[in-house]
């Protein structure tokens, strides 16, 4: 008999339960409650997202889950799992922008499994829900806006899983070099740089900023001949 087509006594002995945790349970060392699913013929529980594990003792309640082998029991799941990620991801994307690793990390955070994930991200960039080209150029525009400079970005960006190097027109579209001395300085100006040695103070300002170096100094340099320092 194929190994896909369990007998009837294998079928009617195969048993497998949903575990939720407690309601008020908190979270541990940041990590979301899951659910677990046992079955018999198996030391293993299978991890799922909370939101998944109600909707898969739901529908064993109700007659609608009636796998008889654990092989179906984790077809069945992942079905459920696709089915509840793509609604995870409507939401997520209906308040906010994402970046594809942002989406994999929020998805992975709730406890969906490896190859959900893939597929799910997979499905939202081919259907323009999530766009690291788009989300960039956004987070670009308001990090600008922000007094941030262009190292700063960079670096945050590449933590988003995008690299600035692939990003057409980066940098020269977005920054101008005679724009980034600008920008620092206006930002600088606010500020009051006391102390033995404040030029040294304001190019570390900057420079923590995410501006270059060069243009940290020529800005305290500015600062300085103006009287501001």
């Amino acid at each position: 008999m194929s190994p896909s087509c369990p007998s009837a006594a294998e079928a009617k002995a195969f048993h497998w339960e949903v575990l939720l945790p407690e309601a008020k349970r908190a979270s541990i060392m940041g990590q979301k409650p899951r659910a677990s699913v046992s079955c018999s013929g198996s030391d293993d529980a299978l991890s799922l997202p909370l939101s998944v594990g109600k909707l898969a003792r739901r529908k064993k309640d109700s007659g609608e889950m009636r796998p008889q082998s654990r092989a179906e029991l984790v077809f069945e799941l992942v079905r459920l799992q696709e089915q509840v990620s793509a609604q995870r991801v409507a939401g997520l994307v209906n308040r906010r922008d994402y970046s594809c690793l942002e989406l994999a990390d929020k998805l992975r955070a709730d406890g969906f499994w490896g190859s959900v994930v893939e597929e799910r991200v997979r499905r939202s960039r081919e259907c323009g829900l999530v766009d690291d080209a788009r989300f960039a150029r956004a987070f670009i525009s308001s990090k600008i806006y922000a007094g941030w400079g262009q190292l700063r970005i960079a670096q945050e960006l590449s933590r988003r899983g995008i690299d600035t190097h692939a990003l057409p027109g980066w940098p020269e579209e977005f920054f101008g070099e005679s724009e980034e001395q600008e920008r620092a300085f206006e930002l600088a100006a606010r500020r009051s740089f006391g102390g033995k040695d404040p030029y040294a103070k304001a190019v570390r300002f900057l420079c923590g900023r995410g501006f270059s170096l060069d243009t940290a100094r020529r800005v305290a340099s500015r600062l300085r001949d103006e009287g501001l320092l």
